[in-house]
């Protein structure tokens, strides 16, 4: 049986770009964002706005918190782009087929969200070395760490009762239905939130983070 979290899903706007959709995200009460760096990804951010972005939340209350999003990154850029920017968590897709087992080393002792990719029902026991608090579990697309809208079959993880965001082809028309239905620790959005690829659209965002919040 799925665990009852007792609080409203939490909410992470993965892939944002500049400082007006940072500061929407914090107005509408997202508790995470996503600065992604994957080197092939159309959100890719630099370092710069990255920044700007950073210090604005720690001027403000109540901001959500940073994630910074690997994939297919070298270890010196991962190295480089963690000492140069504050945040309080750094993602991984926990099957990169290129630096799963170097991401793995690199990053003890950090704060870190993996991102599962699902393509079959899965267990609590099949991600039993999968670190973090709590993970993303994400469609799976070849060559893609994330971010493709695609959906999964959401019966494959029914049976998984470690806290975890729901991502995958979520959009303000269906999170909340989603959220009813899987009952996960929070869910995450990249396209569902977005114009075109990487433009995030402000009043999806809106949207998105006001019927997550809804359900009960």
């Amino acid at each position: 049986m799925k665990p009852n979290f007792a609080q409203k899903p939490k909410v992470k706007i993965c892939g944002i770009r500049d400082l007006e959709i940072a500061k929407i995200c914090k107005e509408e009460g997202a508790d995470f964002v996503g600065l992604n760096f994957a080197p092939s990804s159309p959100r890719k951010i630099d370092i710069t706005t990255a920044r700007k972005i950073i210090q604005f939340y720690k001027s403000q209350t109540d901001s959500p918190q940073v994630v910074l999003l690997f994939y297919k990154n070298s270890p010196e850029e991962i190295r480089t782009i963690r000492s140069a920017l504050s945040h309080d968590y750094v993602q991984w897709v926990w099957d990169d087929p290129e630096l799963a087992s170097i991401y793995r080393i690199e990053l003890l002792g950090e704060n870190q969200i993996c991102s599962y990719r699902v393509d079959k029902q899965i267990l609590d026991e099949d991600l039993n070395s999968v670190p973090g608090e709590f993970l993303i579990l994400d469609s799976y697309s070849k060559g893609a760490g994330g971010g493709t809208g695609e959906s999964f079959n959401w019966d494959f993880v029914s049976k998984v009762t470690r806290k975890f965001l729901l991502a995958g082809g979520l959009n303000p028309e269906n999170v909340a239905s989603a959220i009813a239905k899987v009952k996960p620790f929070g869910v995450d959005v990249a396209s569902g939130v977005e114009s075109s690829p990487g433009q995030k659209d402000p009043q999806k965002i809106i949207d998105f983070i006001r019927n997550a919040k809804s359900v009960l």
